[in-house]
């Protein structure tokens, strides 16, 4: 059996055109500022940061049943899986951010 290419796939033997070094700036910008605002708004949450310091839904989290029953009350009044979820994808979104800031001004 032989497969062909897809005459409707998109070119990818095309680099992605090349962005200005002022559209770059405004670019690295406001990804920083994007995540410095939503970043903030975590670690203004004392419930959210109790749990975080507690290592809540981790394997270091070692406390007994009432505790475990009161966290999890808490973690599910403020969505916390989803919450912590969102917060890393964020951290992740900066640190990727100012690497290629670094490579570009080699």
């Amino acid at each position: 059996m032989t497969y062909t290419a897809d005459e409707h796939a998109p070119d990818t033997s095309d680099p992605a055109p090349a962005l200005s070094p002022a559209q770059l700036a405004k670019d690295y910008e406001d990804i920083r500022q994007e995540c410095r605002e939503k970043l903030s708004a975590y670690h203004d949450n004392e419930a959210y940061m109790f749990l975080r310091d507690r290592s809540y839904g981790t394997d270091e989290y070692s406390y007994n049943f009432i505790q475990r029953w009161l966290d999890g009350l808490i973690a599910k009044r403020i969505n916390y899986a989803a919450n912590r979820q969102n917060e890393q994808m964020l951290l992740a979104m900066k640190a990727r951010n100012e690497e290629l800031r670094s490579k570009r001004s080699r």
